[in-house]
């Protein structure tokens, strides 16, 4: 896939410069003794060891046959889980929630910290984002690799780092131009002023060589977009999925796409109840069908909605509000007695049911999902939402073991970049999380991160709670305006 284009010349930095970090510099690592869940969904391999040379696993193999350099730092990985590292594959990182330079010192160590090494920035500073991504792969930053769209384009409201607003199909053709030059890595839409820009969008992309995902505008249909060449389709409720399964859209679509103008929110949970009330198997099947042969991806972000969706389970004293922006923190927390807010979850929460049932429909049907935390709506936390949603998934029917592929193999076959990430074997990048706890068994057990190996570097858990610890520091200390 073009995203390739990305990691060629990053990878060739992975192995020319020197790594900066608070891992321990060694020329050759060795896990041993561990449990492998390599990411291709076979069962999960005990006993097995791991080589890594600089910044590549050398060899994998049983560890009574694998020979250890007695050079290489040997660590000792009995009763421990070891995975490829995971993709949270929709973020929110320099802008939009959190002024970039706060971001930077404080979400990218609480990813590495919970085993994301890697991301897809849905919509951001692109310049940030960039320099961020150069850094990090010169090892001159330490972070999770990063896919970035840059300003997601929308049909309204002003310009700005992190939105790029565009009136019609010729500007929405401009503004793919302008990003591509600019070097974002793919196009995210958000919202469209027309049909006819939508697919100006999709013409231009596919002419300059660069994918597009995003949010479904309500004027277009999930099988429209795929056969457009959408490369993801990011939400369910939020892209008003449901529409597509309904044997009602033709007249439900525009009634939508008028409550959308005129903001009228309670004509738009009727007109869902409706598409949910209305759902048709034939047109599923033409559905699933489609998506499959375009090969067009879906990212459900189920838990950022359960979680928005029930502010009765939300902890004003929670401790992860120490990583969040304090100005967001004392945001979210007045929330507690905000009446829109609550009317707000409420509706989300009579609608989050429906997402849950799509997802696990789309999954049993085959078609591909990438897990994506949409992380920094109200006590949706960087790093630990993504957990959430792994948990969320199993809930829709995924199991665990399908899961960690999704999180694993699944981001990094969407991003074209299955010889680089997404699995564990000789010549792959050495992005690593050791587990102490099988996570086939529970899926919960993703939380229990017990070290992470980063381009080679290994952070033990002492390195990983530094790290949070010098993040948690400058959460609270740098600042939050705006350049």
């Amino acid at each position: 896939m073009k995203y390739r284009k990305i990691f060629l010349p990053l990878l060739t930095a992975l192995l020319v410069v020197p790594y900066l970090s608070l891992a321990e510099p060694s020329s050759q690592l060795a896990i041993t003794h561990v449990t492998l869940i390599d990411g291709s969904g076979h069962l999960p391999q005990p006993d097995q060891t791991v080589l890594i040379e600089g910044r590549r696993i050398a060899a994998v193999g049983p560890t009574a046959k694998t020979r250890v350099p007695k050079a290489a730092r040997t660590i000792d990985a009995s009763g421990k889980f070891l995975l490829p590292g995971f993709w949270d594959m929709h973020v929110h990182l320099a802008g939009i929630n959190a002024d970039p330079s706060w971001s930077k010192q404080v979400l990218l160590p609480l990813l590495l910290a919970n085993g994301i090494t890697g991301v897809r920035d849905m919509g951001g500073d692109l310049d940030a984002l960039l320099s961020w991504q150069r850094d990090i792969e010169s090892g001159a930053l330490l972070g999770p690799h990063i896919v970035a769209a840059g300003p997601f384009l929308a049909a309204s409201g002003r310009k700005t780092p992190e939105q790029y607003p565009v009136a019609n199909a010729d500007a929405a053709r401009a503004a793919v131009d302008d990003l591509k030059k600019r070097g974002a890595n793919f196009i995210k839409i958000i919202s469209m002023p027309s049909r006819d820009a939508f697919f100006a969008v999709a013409d231009e992309c596919k002419k300059q060589d660069i994918p597009f995902a995003g949010h479904l505008p309500f004027e277009i249909g999930v099988i429209e977009a795929s056969n457009a060449g959408m490369h993801s389709i990011e939400h369910l409720l939020y892209s008003a999925f449901a529409l597509s399964f309904s044997s009602k859209e033709a007249e439900l679509r525009p009634r939508l796409v008028q409550a959308e103008i005129k903001g009228d929110s309670a004509a738009w949970e009727q007109i869902a109840h409706e598409a949910d009330a209305t759902y048709s198997p034939e047109k599923a099947a033409a559905v699933f069908q489609t998506l499959k042969k375009n090969g067009t991806w879906v990212t459900p972000t189920l838990a950022s909605l359960n979680i928005t969706s029930h502010p009765e389970r939300w902890n004003i004293e929670d401790p992860l509000l120490a990583f969040v922006p304090p100005a967001m923190a004392k945001e979210w927390r007045d929330s507690f007695d905000d009446a829109q807010m609550k009317q707000r979850a409420a509706w989300l929460a009579r609608q989050a049911s429906n997402d849950w049932k799509l997802t696990g429909e789309l999954h049993q049907a085959g078609v591909h999902l990438l897990v994506g935390s949409d992380s920094l709506d109200p006590f949706v936390f960087p790093g630990d939402s993504f957990h959430h949603e792994l948990a969320e998934l199993v809930r829709a029917g995924f199991t665990p073991m399908k899961v960690l592929q999704a999180a694993t193999h699944g981001a990094a076959q969407f991003l074209g970049s299955e010889k680089e990430f997404g699995s564990i074997e000789p010549g792959h990048a050495a992005d690593l999380v050791l587990l102490s706890a099988n996570p086939v068994e529970s899926i919960a057990n993703t939380r229990k991160v017990w070290a992470v190996i980063r381009d080679g570097g290994y952070y033990d858990r002492a390195a990983l709670d530094a790290l949070l610890a010098r993040a948690k520091e400058a959460a609270a200390g740098v600042s939050e305006e705006k350049p």
